[in-house]
C-alpha cells in the first residue's frame, strides 16, 4: 500500500481495515472493495459523504484527473498541511523502524518547503501499451496514419491501484516545456501507432539548451526564462533521447548528465537542499564550528552525478566521490571539470562500501561523510565499513525515510558498543521534493560525541 492511503474501518458485519486512496482523517467514505489480503481489503474510493472540512478542500485541486491518477496524492490539502503530514511521516519512521528510544531522536524540524508546488517536476515518464494483436494484424505492411485517436490508446499515467494506463494530456506538476513537448510527442504516437509492436515508456526531460543564456535563437519547443524556476536568464528545452546530455543549474553550478540516469527532479528545492547540507556539516546547535577543527574533507557515498560533491567542493580542501554506475562517475568527472573543480575532485566508479579504502589518508576527525542511498538504502556491510573508518560527521539523505530510519538506528546501537567516542542523531528534518504528494525526502544529521 501506498504511504498515502487511508485505513477505513468497516463496523458491519463485523469490524475489518479497508485501505482505500485518497481519505483523510474523520472521514466517512464510501467505497468499492476490489482485492482482499489476509488482514484487509483493498478499495476504490467512490464518494466521500462526510468530508474533513478543515483539510480537504476541492477548490485546491489543479489536475482534472485527481482522484484517478496515481501520481499525486494531495491535492486537496492546503501546502501547510502537507508539509505538516510529511514532518509526521518522518516521526512516525523513527518511531517504527529506528528501534531506537525516544530520548535518541532530536525532535523532528519543520518540513522545508519546495520554492514551486506546481511546474516543478523537471521529468515525467508517460507511457502506453501495446496495440490489441487484431490492431496490430490489421495494420501490419500498413504505414496509414491514424486519426482519430483510437478509444484503446491512452498515453499518460497508471490510473490509482491498477496497471492501466489513463490518457492525460499534460501534468500540473511538470515544467512548462515538459507539457508543451508532451501535446506534440503525443500527436506524433498517435498518427504513427502502426509502427508500435509493443508499449513504450517515453522520456521528457528539462534542461537548459546548449549554448544558454536565452540570447541565443531559442530551439523549438524552448521556454523563456519567465517561466522557469530558476529564473535565470536562461533557455529550457525538453530532451527525449535517453542516451542525450541534460544540463542543469543548481546554484552557481553547472551539471551534465545522461538523460536516462538518476537526477533530482525537482529543481526549485536543489538550493535550500544543499545549502541545509552545507550548514549542517559546519555549524552544529551550539554554534559555528572553530576554524581548527573545520571539515576539511568530504566524502560522497552513492554520489550520482555528483551534486553534493560538486556544490560542497568549494567548502573542502579534498572531496571523493563513488559510485556503482560508470556512466555516472563519467558525468560527475566532467561536471568537476565544467565547475573548475576538478582538482579537489575525485570520483571512481564501484561499490560505496569499498570507497573507505580510497580515502585511508583522510583525517577522520575532519572529515565528513554524505550518503544518499537508493530506496532500499545501506546495507550491514556498508555500516561496518562506516563504522570502521569513524568519521568526525555523517549527513544521511534518503528518499525512504524509513530504509534511513532502520540504517540509522543501526548505526547509533552499534556504535554504542565502541569504549570511546558515539555517534549520535543530531538533527532530523524533511524536504518537499515533490509537493502535491506523500513523497518526502529526509535528511538526518549524525556526530561523533
Amino acid at each position: 500500500m501506498m504511504k498515502s492511503d487511508a485505513l477505513a474501518i468497516i463496523t458491519s458485519p463485523k469490524p475489518w481495515v479497508v485501505v482505500t486512496p485518497l481519505a483523510l482523517p474523520g472521514e466517512t467514505i464510501r467505497a468499492r472493495v476490489y482485492r482482499h489480503a489476509r488482514l484487509y481489503s483493498y478499495a476504490d474510493l467512490l464518494e466521500v459523504t462526510q468530508p474533513n472540512t478543515d483539510w480537504r478542500d476541492m477548490s485546491l485541486v489543479q489536475c482534472k484527473y485527481f482522484g484517478k491518477c496515481a501520481g499525486c496524492q494531495y491535492q486537496m490539502l492546503s501546502y501547510e498541511k502537507q508539509l505538516e503530514l510529511k514532518r509526521d511521516v518522518v516521526l512516525r519512521a523513527y518511531q517504527y523502524f529506528s528501534e531506537l528510544p525516544e530520548t535518541s531522536v532530536p525532535p523532528i524540524l519543520p518540513t522545508i518547503a519546495s520554492p514551486l508546488q506546481y511546474g516543478y517536476r523537471t521529468k515525467i515518464t508517460p507511457h502506453f501499451e501495446a496495440p490489441p494483436k487484431k490492431f496490430q494484424k490489421e495494420a501490419r505492411g500498413k504505414s496509414k496514419e491514424i486519426t482519430p485517436k483510437p478509444d484503446w490508446l491512452n498515453i499518460g499515467f497508471n490510473q490509482i491501484g491498477t496497471r492501466h494506463v489513463m490518457d492525460i494530456e499534460e501534468c500540473p506538476i511538470a515544467t512548462p516545456v515538459l507539457n508543451k513537448t508532451l501535446g506534440p510527442l503525443r500527436e506524433g504516437i498517435i498518427s504513427n501507432i502502426t509502427k508500435y509492436r509493443k508499449g513504450v515508456s517515453l522520456l521528457l526531460r528539462d534542461s537548459l539548451a546548449e549554448g544558454s543564456p536565452a540570447s541565443t535563437a531559442a530551439p523549438p519547443n524552448a521556454i523563456p526564462s519567465d517561466q522557469v524556476a530558476d529564473g535565470a536568464s536562461e533557455v529550457h528545452v525538453c530532451v527525449t533521447d535517453h542516451k542525450a546530455t541534460v544540463r542543469e543549474r543548481v546554484g552557481d553550478k553547472l551539471f551534465e548528465y545522461t538523460a536516462g540516469s538518476f537526477f533530482q527532479n525537482n529543481n526549485s528545492v536543489l538550493v535550500p537542499l544543499t545549502s541545509y547540507v552545507r550548514d549542517a556539516i559546519f555549524e552544529r546547535p551550539s554554534g559555528r564550528i572553530p576554524d581548527e577543527v573545520r571539515p576539511t574533507h568530504l566524502v560522497d557515498a552513492y554520489c550520482g552525478s555528483g551534486l553534493f560533491a560538486i556544490t560542497l567542493a568549494p567548502h573542502f580542501t579534498r572531496v571523493a566521490g563513488i559510485e556503482l554506475s560508470t556512466e555516472s562517475i563519467r558525468c560527475a568527472t566532467r561536471n568537476a571539470e565544467l565547475n573548475g573543480l576538478e582538482d579537489r575532485c575525485t570520483f571512481l566508479a564501484g561499490d560505496a562500501a569499498n570507497i573507505f579504502a580510497t580515502v585511508q589518508d583522510f583525517p577522520r576527525e575532519r572529515t565528513v561523510l554524505i550518503i544518499d542511498p537508493p530506496r532500499k538504502g545501506t546495507d550491514e556491510r556498508f555500516i561496518e565499513q562506516l563504522l570502521t573508518f569513524g568519521c568526525e560527521t555523517v549527513v544521511y539523505v534518503s528518499c525512504n525515510v524509513h530504509t534511513q530510519a532502520r540504517d540509522v538506528g543501526q548505526i547509533l546501537r552499534k556504535s554504542e558498543e565502541w569504549e570511546g567516542r558515539k555517534y549520535v542523531l543530531e538533527s532530523l528534518r524533511g524536504f518537499d521534493l515533490f509537493p502535491q504528494t506523500a513523497h518526502v525526502e529526509s535528511v538526518a544529521v549524525l556526530r561523533l560525541i
